[in-house]
C-alpha cells in the first residue's frame, strides 16, 4: 500500500516561519514533524510515499535524498498552486496508480499506530475509511455525519453543522476515489475539495465507513497549535545527558545532546535542547525546545520553541516561536514576560 502526504500547503497561519521553510518541517521536541509522521508509516509498514509539495518543496526533497533511515521508497510531486486536497489526488493519479492508498495531511500530529487502521481497512474493504474525532468547534472542519457504521453524509466548514465529528486528517482510500475526484467540481474557495469527493462516492452509493479515534491528534496549522502538540511531544521524550553540565539543577526530563553546555542554570523540565549550544544564567521549562547551536545568556524561557542557530540574552519569554538565527537582546533590567514570533533571521532588541 502506499501513502499519499500532502506537504504542499502555503501554510499561511504559520506565517512568517513559513516564508522561508514548508510547515512541515517545523520542529516539535526538536524533530520536523515530517520526520514524525514519516516514522508513523513506516512503523505500519508503508514503504512506498508520494509527497505532494508545493512553493519551498525543493527544502523537502533535498533533506529526504540525504536523510532518509526509514528505508522509504519516496517520489515528489509538484502542485504549482494550492488547489486543494482532491486536487493532490488528482495529479497523484498515475503515481498511485489501481491500488488502495492512504492520504496523509502533512501539518497533522496523530499519535495512535496506523497499522490497526490499515489492517480494518484491508479486512472490511470499504472505498473510504475516515478518521473522525468530536470537536467543540466543527465549524472550523470538515464534518461527518454517520448512521450506524457509515458515513452518510460530509462538509466541508459548515456554517450550520449538523455533527461534531471532525474529519482527521488522515484517510483511507480505494482506487474510487480517483473517479469521484474527476466527478467534482471547486468549491466557493476555488478548490477542490476532498469532503466534496467523498460525498461523491457516498452519493455513487459506494461504501464509506470512519473510525473513532482514541489517541492525541493535533493539526498543527496555527503557532499556538504548533506550541500545543511540542508541549505533547516534550512530556514523551527519553531523558538524555550526552552534553555537559556544570552548576546547574535539573527537575524533570532534559534531553541535552552532545556538544551543548548549560553552566549555572536551573531547569524545569520537560525540555528538549539540541547539539552545540551554550547557556548559561538561565532558567529554562518546563515546556521548552532549543533547536542546535543556540546561544542563551541570562534569560527565563518556557513554553517555547526556539529554531537552531538563534541569540538571546537578557530576555524573559513565554508562548513564543523564535525563527531560524533570530537574535533577541533584552535589558539587564527588564523582567516582564514576552511572547514573541519571530521569523527566520530576526534581530531584535527589547
Amino acid at each position: 500500500m502506499k501513502a499519499l502526504l500532502l506537504c504542499g500547503g502555503d501554510g499561511t497561519r504559520l506565517r512568517p516561519f513559513t516564508y522561508t521553510q514548508p510547515k512541515t518541517l517545523l520542529p516539535l521536541g526538536n524533530k520536523p514533524l515530517l520526520f514524525h509522521i514519516l516514522e508513523s508509516l513506516s512503523a505500519a509498514a508503508i514503504k512506498k510515499i508520494v509527497i505532494i509539495l508545493g512553493r519551498n518543496g525543493s527544502i523537502i526533497e533535498a533533506l529526504l535524498k540525504k536523510e532518509n533511515p526509514w528505508g522509504l521508497e519516496v517520489e515528489f510531486l509538484y502542485q504549482p498552486e494550492p488547489l486543494g486536497l482532491a486536487h493532490a489526488v488528482l495529479i497523484a493519479r498515475e503515481a498511485l496508480g489501481n491500488s488502495p492508498f492512504l492520504m496523509y495531511l502533512g501539518d497533522n500530529f496523530l499519535d495512535e499506530p496506523l497499522q490497526p487502521l490499515l489492517e480494518r481497512f484491508h479486512r472490511e474493504k470499504p472505498d473510504s475509511l475516515v478518521l473522525v474525532r468530536r470537536v467543540n468547534n466543527p465549524r472550523n472542519f470538515g464534518v461527518a455525519v454517520v448512521e450506524g457504521e457509515k458515513v452518510v453524509k460530509v462538509e466541508e466548514k459548515p456554517k450550520v453543522p449538523r455533527s461534531n465529528l471532525a474529519l482527521v486528517g488522515v484517510y483511507f482510500f480505494s482506487e474510487e476515489i480517483h473517479q469521484s475526484v474527476q466527478g467534482i467540481k471547486p468549491s466557493w474557495r476555488g478548490e477542490l475539495e476532498i469532503t466534496d469527493a467523498i460525498q461523491h462516492l457516498i452519493d455513487r452509493g459506494k461504501t464509506v465507513t470512519y473510525q473513532h479515534l482514541s489517541g492525541w491528534w493535533k493539526d498543527t496549522g496555527s503557532a499556538a497549535e504548533l506550541l500545543e502538540a511540542n508541549k505533547y511531544l516534550l512530556k514523551k521524550i527519553a531523558p538524555l545527558q550526552a552534553g555537559e553540565v556544570k552548576k546547574s539543577q535539573i527537575t524533570g526530563l532534559l534531553e541535552l545532546k552532545e556538544g551543548s553546555i548549560l553552566k549555572n542554570c536551573q531547569v524545569k523540565g520537560p525540555v528538549a535542547i539540541g547539539a552545540g549550544c551554550r547557556i548559561s544564567g538561565s532558567l529554562l521549562g518546563p515546556y521548552l525546545s532549543i533547536g542546535d547551536g543556540v546561544e542563551i545568556v541570562n534569560c527565563n524561557l518556557n513554553h517555547s520553541l526556539i529554531l537552531p542557530g538563534g541569540e538571546l540574552k537578557n530576555v524573559t519569554l513565554s508562548e513564543s516561536i523564535l525563527g531560524e538565527r533570530v537574535k533577541v537582546d533584552g535589558a539587564k533590567t527588564r523582567k516582564e514576560s514576552c511572547s514573541l514570533l519571530l521569523g527566520a533571521d530576526s534581530i531584535i532588541k527589547i
